[in-house]
């Protein structure tokens, strides 16, 4: 699964806007939508705090299936 697709499934798992998502990973809406859209890779920093919610919130990567 790529990232874009990853990104997806837990913002719809949590049922989550891009905006709210973005607010709880200190970034933009804007970059939560070019990630999605596969537009724009994350940084480095963004991507450690999206493994690090997604640890947090119980969701595991590895076991997510694409919306």
């Amino acid at each position: 699964m790529e990232f874009k697709d990853k990104v997806k499934a837990v913002r719809g798992e949590l049922l989550l806007t891009q905006e709210q998502f973005a607010k709880e990973l200190g970034c933009t809406a804007t970059t939560i939508n070019r990630w999605e859209n596969g537009k724009k890779p994350p940084s480095f920093i963004l991507e450690q705090a999206f493994k690090k919610f997604c640890k947090e919130k119980g969701i595991n990567l590895d076991e997510l299936r694409s919306l």
